[in-house]
């Protein structure tokens, strides 16, 4: 008999565990961000459940969300196989080299059965990377002038950078360079959110230095043809400076070091244009404007168009140069072959790449010939392609937004890269894609979530197309509202909820007081039970919830009272109440007593009265407030010290709570201190407001516009 009793117990305990519903808690994090590092990769966080144990063959999954905050993807940091009957236990877990971000979150999942918990507070994720940061080369900079230095890093880490002067914050940048114009100590480090602090620079100092100019002076020994030197000097001199010259732009071997000034012999070798470059004690450079020279009477020609020019398209490059030459010959030459085209002409118009130059011929032998600098002009052989997204745009949370070029890199055949001007793009063709599909050849894609996808740019030019980079679209949803296409009522068992947008090929989680009860492909759903309601829409990877509406059987509605639900008895001690929409009526006192059957009941005491009515399947329970205001006449004393006797301005009940009644009540200067047309006998509010003196008012009652009454008050102790 024993035996038997304690198996009963045990299965009713069973029974009794098994009935309640299990629910995973949130993790609560053992840690507040997490900094991964070679030496660093451990993180623990606790976890729990409710109600009952979970099934033997359940295994629990510990998920990280992207950067966002987002499971879409989730990454399982750790698997449990053996806490089934712990309802609370610690797991560690270590995290992907691929963190960086300020918005990562974990939850639990289980599988038997299949829960996920709500997820965890937010965190800042970071692999923080060892590799030793050099600025600078370890070198310090000296600033000239207004100009601008470049410092830079060895080794680009990470996504933004935060940079300081001084030991003060300075500026964050994306690139792991930077431009300064100010002297002071630089230092940078990689930007990891809170785990920013791990790693940083050398110090760099920059300095101030001495800015200056330089100009070339010439001394000819002769003024026939027959001389046979020319003297170039710096005009300025210094043992300490560093000089190096140059001849056609080109370094000038062992004309470096203190050499202010230089001797040319009359020769063919000598015949080009030199400038000089002086470096002072504080690193700062002065550049010499160019001395063309040839003979002592040769022609002068300087060139006034840039020396290096791109040419894309039917667009030409134009080359001048100007002499002081009145007489004589001009003739252009392209890679050494002399042209047809420009001759005597000081300007040169060129559709193709080359190198070219002018030759400027005197009428005698004196004058000689000389040849201008080279221009070299280049068309791009290859192009780099670059887009962007509108700079607002965030993933599943901005719903318009939109895709531009933002850059076009030409790679030229020297191997040098050039940023194509604006003005050249109208010799390209673009075309936008998705995957494969042609999607619009305009200069700008517009975006929404109804064309989420990885979009690239392709430029053609002369017959070959250049790709531009990858860019990935989410958008957010549109706003959406949960509206009540039908109410819950007493005849009406199925009430109708429905999201005014809908959204072909979204999914609908619907939500009952905060749990889900439904899942759906379509925007409306039929509920029966009470409660509030909200829905989260999702589409393409990203979700919207609506705000809640509320659903409540109300059939109060179905019956009225009049006069309302207050009224008052007056002085001729009787009042009518009638009610109106039910199909049979009962008057109830407040003792529980019947007073009447039908739908009026003549009121002569105080009291509240309930009207039980029914219509159709439904009951409506109202009730009628009525109190009393005898009131006759309008009294012109009143004693406001909450004696509860003459406290208040009552007036009769006909200027009482009506929209057609105005009473105003001025003080003895003819301020308004009241003005109502709801007045409900509660003047004067306090007591606070008068003075020890005897305060009179004035009062006004007007119907309709016109005064019936008037006549002053008075206030007393």
């Amino acid at each position: 008999m024993k035996t038997r009793t304690t198996l009963l117990n045990v299965l009713f305990l069973l029974a009794v565990v098994n009935g309640f519903s299990q629910k995973l808690n949130s993790p609560e994090l053992g840690f507040e961000y997490a900094c991964v590092s070679n030496g660093y990769n451990s993180f623990q966080a606790t976890f729990s459940f409710d109600q009952k144990p979970f099934e033997a063959d359940n295994v629990f999954y510990v998920e990280l969300s992207d950067q966002y905050g987002v499971f879409n993807n989730p990454t399982v940091l750790e698997t449990v196989k053996d806490q089934n009957f712990s309802f609370k236990f610690d797991s560690s877990f270590s995290f992907p080299e691929s963190v960086r971000g300020e918005g990562y979150q974990i939850r639990l999942r289980s599988t038997s059965p299949a829960l996920v918990s709500e997820p965890s507070a937010m965190f800042d994720a970071y692999v923080i990377s060892g590799e030793e940061l050099i600025l600078n080369n370890y070198s310090d900079v000296n600033l000239c002038g207004a100009g601008t230095t470049t410092i830079g890093l060895n080794v680009d880490i990470a996504q933004e950078y935060v940079w300081y002067k001084n030991g003060e914050l300075y500026k964050l940048t994306k690139e792991n360079t930077l431009a300064i114009s100010e002297p002071g100590e630089y230092y940078v480090e990689p930007y990891y959110g809170n785990c920013t602090g791990s790693n940083y620079s050398n110090l760099v100092i920059a300095k101030k230095a001495e800015e200056f100019v330089v100009a070339l002076s010439a001394s000819k020994d002769a003024e026939d043809c027959s001389a046979t030197e020319l003297t170039l000097t710096a005009s300025v001199d210094h043992e300490n400076y560093k000089y190096t010259w140059f001849k056609n732009d080109t370094k000038i071997e062992g004309l470096t070091g203190y050499f202010p000034s230089i001797v040319l012999d009359l020769n063919t070798e000598n015949i080009g244009a030199y400038h000089v470059e002086v470096q002072n004690q504080g690193g700062c450079t002065a550049v010499s404007e160019s001395y063309s020279f040839k003979q002592n009477k040769g022609a002068v020609v300087e060139v006034t168009s840039p020396l290096n020019a791109v040419i894309i398209g039917d667009n030409l490059a134009t080359l001048s140069i100007k002499t002081d030459l009145e007489a004589g010959e001009i003739t252009w030459y392209k890679d050494g072959q002399l042209l047809k085209e420009g001759y005597n002409s000081n300007t040169l118009l060129v559709a193709d790449q080359g190198d070219y130059y002018a030759m400027v011929s005197g009428v005698n032998q004196c004058e000689g010939s000389t040849k201008s600098q080279t221009f070299k002009i280049y068309e791009p052989v290859t192009y780099n392609v670059q887009i962007d997204a509108s700079k607002d745009y965030t993933p599943c949370v901005t719903t318009q937004a939109s895709l531009s070029l933002s850059s076009v890199k030409g790679v030229l055949s020297n191997g040098d890269v050039i940023t194509i001007a604006k003005e050249f793009y109208d010799n390209f063709q673009l075309q936008w894609v998705k995957g494969e599909e042609l999607v619009s050849q305009a200069p700008k894609l517009d975006v929404d979530y109804t064309k989420n996808g990885t979009f690239k740019l392709q430029l053609s030019y002369e017959g070959k197309v250049y790709e531009s980079n990858s860019v990935a679209m989410t958008m957010g949803l549109p706003s959406m509202k949960l509206v009540v296409e039908k109410e819950l009522s007493c005849t009406s068992t199925q009430g109708v909820l429905k999201v005014d947008s809908p959204l072909q090929g979204a999914v609908y989680n619907w939500y009952n007081e905060g749990k889900l009860i439904a899942t759906n492909d379509v925007n409306s759903l039929s509920v029966a039970k009470d409660g509030a309601y909200k829905v989260e829409v999702s589409y393409a990877g990203c979700s919207l919830t609506t705000a809640s509406v509320s659903l409540k059987r109300d059939s109060s509605e179905l019956v009225a009272i009049y006069p309302g639900e207050n009224a008052t008895i007056g002085p001729e001690g009787l009042i009518q109440a009638n009610a109106t929409g039910g199909n049979s009526y009962q008057w109830i006192s407040e003792q529980g007593e019947i007073l009447s059957d039908v739908s009026t009941l003549n009121i002569v005491q105080p009291g509240v009265y309930t009207l039980i009515a029914t219509t159709g399947a439904c009951v409506v329970e109202k009730t009628l407030t009525v109190d009393s205001n005898m009131v006759q006449n309008i009294p012109n004393v009143v004693s406001p010290n909450n004696d509860t006797v003459n406290d208040k301005w009552t007036l009769p009940q006909k200027f009482i709570n009506d929209p057609e009644t105005e009473v105003v009540i001025c003080d003895a200067y003819g301020a308004t201190v009241l003005k109502t047309t709801s007045y409900d006998n509660s003047w004067p509010s306090s007591t606070s407001q008068f003075t020890s003196q005897t305060p009179v008012y004035y009062y006004f009652i007007n119907k309709n516009g016109k005064n019936v009454k008037k006549g002053s008050i008075t206030l007393v102790d």
